[in-house]
């Protein structure tokens, strides 16, 4: 009987002879990407059928597109005659297997189910389940034909003499992805902080990339862009994502390298450094936020903010991704404060991170009068911030007023933010507390 090798977490694909030019894939956050595939053909003269089959399974039909120089290309075939290793399991539920998992001896039986995350094996010692994920391989004992397990894509090319040519493939395909994962860690002692960023890049394709230059693009890209908004430019990033020397052509988008030689292999997720670790300046603020109605008391939320400028040691497109938050304390122990959508920064903006709630700084806020009449409003507010920890703090009062209001008197200096907001900035020294009053007055017609 012939036997049949499948591996579990990807296909086992012939290669075509590499040239001196290096594999590469560009991985966009829709979920594609682009793969660069270069080969080497050895050609008769006259007609050749060349072929190439390490392609993704997830491949966009109508993308490939061959570059090929001194020789002429009369036509380019897709063969998407495949199945994926499950249909094929599948069809081959009964039939004798053995499975290899990572740890542990060869398992001998009947094939009884298979799923997107376990085999079933009946053996002479009973059912055994085995997770995929744990599987290196597994021997399928058919009489029938091997099934293809990926596409093929075949070009009739024409030669004037035999020779040796380089030719260059590209392609889109689904099925991957990445993101920028963040790291904070603040300094509870001073305003000194510590940021790193690593690209965690996903291949949920069939297809084992080896020895590539690998790129990550920040920005969305319309597929169904006509050709005269297609076009993009970019500006190419290097490792710690300071600007190389030459840019290239893509788009309003950033394209960051994260190396060569790497390796990026089916149904493996890896973190790749995208920024090296640099220390910044933080600011850390307590925020006591009300509209108009509220009152009782409740503990202050917590921001930290951080500036994307030179003087603060960055000054860098950095892309919206995961940002994990920690803090040393004064025994220089770490510990996990939050983690945070980041939105995509640009040049001179400003980071506003949610740190949780304070569990010794409480803020109380009452209503100490309010008047309305047929055509006016008036009311009187009070804001205490109680500082019971031992550390000065920055507080933002924040007060939401919905109208056509004017402040009457208040008791400390505030600030307009917009026309329904106002903030009382404070500095509060360990201990201590703070007492704010005001008084806003509405009118309408």
């Amino acid at each position: 009987m012939k036997k049949i090798i499948l591996l579990l977490l990807a296909v086992n694909l012939v290669f075509a002879q590499s040239n001196n030019t290096a594999r590469s894939i560009t991985v966009y956050k829709d979920g594609f990407a682009i793969v660069n595939e270069p080969i080497i053909w050895n050609l008769k003269a006259g007609k050749n059928i060349a072929t190439f089959t390490n392609l993704s399974q997830n491949l966009l039909f109508d993308s490939p597109k061959l570059n090929v120089s001194g020789v002429s290309i009369l036509s380019q075939t897709l063969n998407r005659n495949f199945k994926s290793s499950d249909s094929f399991l599948k069809n081959n539920i009964g039939m004798p297997i053995e499975v290899k998992p990572n740890e542990g001896s060869l398992i001998q039986g009947i094939l009884m189910d298979v799923n997107g995350s376990s085999i079933s094996v009946k053996t002479n010692k009973g059912l055994t389940v085995i997770h995929r994920s744990q599987t290196s391989f597994f021997t399928l004992k058919s009489s029938s034909v091997q099934d293809k397990f990926s596409p093929e894509i075949s070009w009739e090319l024409v030669s004037d003499d035999e020779k040796s040519v380089e030719a260059d493939l590209t392609y889109i395909s689904s099925g991957f992805l990445w993101k920028p994962v963040y790291t904070l860690i603040i300094d509870d002692s001073d305003s000194t902080a510590t940021i790193a960023v690593n690209a965690e890049v996903t291949n949920n394709s069939n297809v084992n990339l080896i020895d590539i230059d690998l790129s990550v693009v920040e920005g969305n890209v319309p597929f169904a862009a006509s050709s005269s908004t297609s076009t993009m430019r970019s500006t190419t990033m290097s490792r710690d994502m300071s600007p190389m020397s030459s840019a290239n052509s893509l788009g309003d988008f950033y394209i960051f390298n994260l190396g060569s030689k790497l390796k990026l292999e089916a149904m493996q997720t890896v973190q790749l450094p995208l920024m090296s670790e640099r220390e910044i300046i933080y600011d850390k603020k307590y925020i006591f936020e009300n509209s108009e109605r509220d009152q009782g008391d409740e503990p202050l939320e917590i921001e930290i903010s951080f500036e994307n400028t030179k003087q603060n040691n960055l000054e860098l497109p950095l892309p919206s991704g995961t940002i994990y938050l920690y803090e040393n304390n004064d025994e220089n122990m770490m510990r996990f404060v939050g983690r945070n959508n980041l939105s995509q920064m640009f040049k001179g903006g400003v980071a506003t991170l949610d740190g949780g709630k304070a569990f010794d700084i409480v803020g109380k806020r009452r209503i100490l009068n309010f008047d309305r009449q047929t055509k006016s409003e008036e009311s009187t507010i009070s804001l205490q911030i109680l500082n019971t920890s031992d550390k000065s703090i920055k507080v933002k009062a924040v007060e939401k007023i919905i109208g056509d209001w004017v402040i009457k008197e208040s008791s400390s200096m505030y600030i307009k933010e917009d026309a329904s907001t106002i903030y009382f900035p404070l500095e509060i020294d360990a201990g201590a507390s703070e007492l704010i009053t005001y008084t806003y007055r509405k009118e309408w017609k």
